[in-house]
């Protein structure tokens, strides 16, 4: 899994359609705390695929979903979808950091998110399923 936080000359429209197309997950960076909830919520979108335990049918929907701790996707949307094209993160599972960068006109900009989770954003994550 490849994460940048950035900005992009693009559109949100022309974002969107392309992260449709290429299977990027587009997010708010200010909803995301830690690498450790994205690492978690990686872990957890494979396990679920492995065992055909999957609530969505692509990896990167089924990915935002344990990562925002939803069970429909259009809500995990809405609560950590990206707003604006200056200030997103992209998440991939497939594509390069070069290529990404270069498809998406994204500017790199520092990464502000914290090494490691509360146990309440792990919590939350965690068991977002059992209930």
């Amino acid at each position: 899994m490849i994460f940048i936080q950035g900005s992009s000359k693009l559109s949100k429209e022309a974002l969107l359609n392309l992260a449709e197309k290429e299977g990027i997950i587009l997010l708010n960076p200010k909803k995301v705390n830690s690498e450790q909830e994205l690492l978690l919520a990686e872990k957890l979108t494979q396990n679920t695929f492995k065992e055909k335990r999957n609530l969505a049918k692509k990896q990167e929907k089924e990915f935002l979903l344990w990562l925002a701790a939803k069970k429909d996707i259009s809500s995990a949307f809405e609560e950590y979808g990206f707003q604006t094209p200056k200030e997103l993160l992209l998440i991939s599972f497939k594509k390069t950091k070069a290529q990404l960068l270069n498809q998406f006109q994204l500017k790199e900009t520092k990464l502000k998110l914290k090494r490691k989770a509360t146990p309440i954003e792990i919590e939350r994550i965690s068991l977002s399923r059992t209930i």
